[in-house]
């Protein structure tokens, strides 16, 4: 038979240790969550930069095409460059995506894509210019004007998309573990 002397201790030991067991356990999980999060908000400040800078430089070609100031031949390469960059970011957008919660309101992939079709409508226009008939110039300059409108939209949507994510990223956690797995 076991002695008191040996029990009596093992049970203080195992009434001691098994809570202070579970509250490093938790504060190691939750401060896990909290570094994950706070680095999804960094990617998604990260993407909506690039993403604005890269659309900033585009919309003033666009605008020197969409005013006549430069030709259509010379927005092509940064059109297409600009489309390839959206592309990455788009992808990117999709991974940080993933782990937030989007409360209705369209995610960073879906402005992300949002762009790429102003850019593809940009593009169609630019084609429309560029035909050698010349019977659909009007058409194209269209396109062009109504690309460039949802270009400046389009970032706009991005950068504020941005900032929800990571002032989400930044909000306190709800205190019920059980929650905050569901507003995920």
């Amino acid at each position: 038979m076991v002695s008191s002397e040996v029990v009596l201790p093992l049970v203080i030991f195992f009434a001691l240790g098994v809570p202070i067991f579970l509250l490093l356990w938790r504060v190691f999980v939750v401060g896990g969550e909290l570094r994950r999060d706070a680095q999804h908000g960094r990617a998604a400040v990260d993407i909506a930069r690039r993403a604005d800078v890269s659309l900033s430089e585009l919309a003033a070609v666009v605008d020197d095409l969409r005013r006549r100031k430069a030709g259509p031949e010379m927005s092509g390469p940064s059109l297409r460059a600009s489309a390839e960059a959206l592309r990455r970011y788009g992808q990117e957008a999709a991974s940080v995506d993933k782990q937030t919660h989007h409360s209705g309101n369209a995610g960073l992939e879906a402005e992300v894509e949002r762009a790429l079709r102003a850019v593809e409508l940009i593009e169609h226009g630019r084609q429309l210019i560029l035909d050698p008939s010349g019977e659909r110039v009007s058409e194209g300059e269209t396109s062009v004007k109504r690309g460039y409108l949802n270009l400046l939209h389009a970032r706009e949507a991005i950068k504020s998309r941005g900032e929800e994510i990571a002032a989400a990223a930044k909000a306190p956690a709800p205190a019920d573990p059980r929650l905050r797995g569901k507003s995920r």
